[in-house]
């Protein structure tokens, strides 16, 4: 009898040696540290975050393997699908892309991009070839990359008296310049006029050159330009002209207090015939949030005039300024 049972217990050993060494991973509860730990580290959505989480947990606690499998299934593809990359991920890419010649290029995607503008709505009262009272509709647009812009402007003035119209100015500059050094850019610029009123049924302008920011900070901006221009005006009473000038500008901003804010914008238009000189100044005062008030004070002024008309303009304008 004794035999037997010796027999009997010989053959069981391994087997039940075998299930002692199996059973402690199948059943294995994982702790809830554990979960929390792999939990966040699902949260990163980032891939190669988790495999290290996970290998470095397996490698220290073996016995909750299993465990962490079953706590794992399904989830990572789900969580990297639905987060948006990391931090650390992108930067890791980053790092993997510099060899590529593409990564030179400037970023061009929404995030990389800084847009602003303003829309503004008043009245101007004018002096010179058409004096009196009107309407005046403005806007402008700058889109910023890294180191390039592109600035769009507008300006209309409207005034009607007895039902006869006695101003319309129409006005549309576009912009571009690319930076090549902390405070010098390359600029180019187009510009379109219209006023029957000083002479002339259109002038086109288109100019480039270089530009220099003699002043850069959060108080005070000043910048210059100058270049070549082409000029192509339509005279309301002549023939077409067309004419080869220099183009010199100025672009000021002075922050007075917090609240308060000075603008000031020169050029002249030089040619063998005559000049073309337009300056604009501008108080600005925040009202509400993105709101301001507005005074600005503008001078246009030819040198040589269309037969009849004066050589000066003055337009003084209130309007309200909507920032975006």
């Amino acid at each position: 009898m004794s035999a037997c049972l010796m027999i009997a217990a010989m053959t069981t050993a391994p087997v039940a040696a075998q299930a002692e060494a199996v059973l402690p991973d199948q059943v294995a509860e994982l702790p809830v540290a554990i979960a929390a730990i792999i939990d966040a580290a699902i949260a990163s959505g980032d891939r190669a975050e988790i495999e290290t989480v996970v290998r470095t947990t397996k490698r220290a606690l073996p016995e909750v393997t299993a465990a962490i499998d079953r706590h794992l299934a399904g989830r990572i593809d789900t969580a990297i699908g639905a987060r948006p990359p990391s931090p650390a991920l992108l930067a890791s890419q980053k790092a993997k892309n510099s060899s590529s010649p593409l990564s030179t290029l400037p970023p061009i995607d929404g995030a990389t991009l800084k847009w602003s503008g303003e829309g503004e709505a008043g009245a101007f009262v004018n002096t010179g070839n058409a004096p009196g009272i009107g309407l005046v509709g403005g806007f402008k647009m700058l889109v910023e990359g890294q180191n390039w812009r592109v600035g769009t402007n507008a300006r209309a003035d409207y005034q009607e008296t007895n039902s006869v119209i006695t101003r319309e100015q129409y006005r549309f500059s576009a912009e571009p310049n690319y930076k090549f050094d902390e405070r010098g850019y390359l600029f180019g610029l187009g510009q379109y006029e219209q006023d029957r009123f000083q002479g002339f049924a259109s002038r086109y302008s288109v100019s480039g050159g270089l530009g220099y920011s003699v002043l850069k900070s959060e108080a005070a901006r000043l910048s210059v330009k100058a270049g070549p221009a082409w000029r192509v005006t339509e005279p309301v009473a002549a023939a077409r002209e067309s004419v080869v000038a220099g183009l010199a500008s100025l672009e000021a901003k002075v922050k007075i207090t917090p609240s308060l804010e000075y603008s000031q914008d020169a050029s002249i238009y030089s040619d063998a015939t005559g000049s073309t000189f337009y300056t604009l100044a501008a108080l600005d005062s925040k009202l509400i949030g993105k709101l301001k008030a507005r005074f600005s004070y503008m001078i246009q002024h030819e040198t040589a005039p269309e037969l009849g008309r004066f050589g000066t303009d003055t337009t003084s304008r209130l309007s309200l300024v909507y920032g975006f």
